[in-house]
């Protein structure tokens, strides 16, 4: 539940007046504490394994490379488009759990 925050949250950010790069860069910093958490409390209880590491750190680095990418076209989009981008988002996530919680 904790990671699917992300479509909740969105319609908070917009409604606050946040726009593209201050929007993800709240979501970034947001992600970034509660996966500190994530970690303290899963090394803890000892449930991260060094193949559960490795794919951590595979899936950071690939997250790292995809935000570099995405800077470039970021900068190139229209607030309005971003916004569009955001709401569609928002909805096809919405979409999607609904579909796999079905039936209820």
């Amino acid at each position: 539940m904790i990671g699917a925050l992300g479509p909740v949250l969105n319609p908070f950010y917009l409604n606050a007046g946040l726009d593209k790069e201050a929007l993800i860069a709240t979501k970034t910093a947001n992600s970034f504490f509660l996966g500190i958490a994530q970690i303290s409390s899963y090394t803890f209880f000892g449930l991260l394994t060094a193949e559960n590491w490795i794919y951590g750190i595979t899936l950071g680095l690939g997250a790292t490379l995809g935000s570099i990418i995405g800077k470039g076209y970021l900068k190139k989009m229209k607030s309005e488009q971003f916004r569009l981008f955001v709401i569609l988002a928002m909805v096809l996530s919405g979409i999607v759990m609904i579909i796999r919680n079905w039936p209820f």
